[in-house]
């Protein structure tokens, strides 16, 4: 039989430290993002030591969440609601996993590169400016017991794949000495793949509150 005495209350801390945690990855990705457009390679250790933090922060939420599972036996709604945040807690960590892989790509575009053709900067500004409304909309959501705004969700996502697609295109058409060669590149196009797997992981994770609150599937990613 589940155990209602003192969930809430767990829940609630852990609802407190998630929004927390987004925060700190938007704050995270905003950095790495705004290195890459400067070519400012100076932002790599500060991301460094925010995903070192956040691994911190993702054991401790588990645990909580686990603590949860172990003494309140939470079903129905209330488990899949801790199911979701055990997944939120993922989502969130590989978000700033992904910041700290851009600021590292941008160290190395700095050092071989003078300067980033703006078609790319463009997108890649478009896509995370995107992707971070979308990372807000989430949290919020989560955090505050809210259902997803399926419509806006998906709208932002076609945005994102739009953004997406024309970096893809205008990387494929550069000139091979552009952006200081081969290595730049590819550094680019980490940098525009990484952004693109952040975006579908926190649309997944919208999909999956989404059940957790109505216990029925959605797609938002098509």
């Amino acid at each position: 039989m589940p155990i209602r005495t003192g969930l809430d209350d767990r829940l609630k801390v852990v609802r407190d430290e998630l929004k927390l945690y987004f925060a700190e990855a938007r704050e995270a990705y905003s950095d790495a993002i705004e290195a890459f457009t400067k070519l400012d390679s100076q932002v790599y250790s500060e991301v460094k030591k925010i995903r070192q933090h956040a691994r911190e922060v993702n054991w401790d939420l588990t645990n909580d969440l686990l603590l949860i599972l172990a003494l309140n036996q939470p079903l129905m709604g209330d488990l899949r609601v801790v199911a979701a945040y055990l997944r939120a807690v993922d989502t969130v960590e590989r978000l700033i996993r992904h910041a700290r892989d851009i600021a590292r790509s941008d160290r190395s575009i700095d050092e071989n590169a003078d300067e980033l053709p703006q078609v790319i900067v463009d997108a890649v500004l478009g896509m995370h400016t995107n992707m971070d409304d979308m990372v807000k909309i989430i949290a919020n959501c989560l955090t505050e017991m809210e259902e997803i705004p399926a419509d806006d969700v998906r709208s932002i996502w076609t945005s994102i794949k739009e953004s997406h697609k024309k970096a893809v295109d205008a990387l494929s058409s550069l000139d091979s000495e552009t952006m200081g060669g081969k290595a730049s590149r590819l550094e680019v196009v980490n940098i525009v793949s990484r952004v693109e797997r952040s975006a579908y992981n926190v649309v997944r994770l919208a999909s999956l509150w989404h059940h957790a609150l109505n216990n029925e599937n959605i797609i938002l990613d098509a």
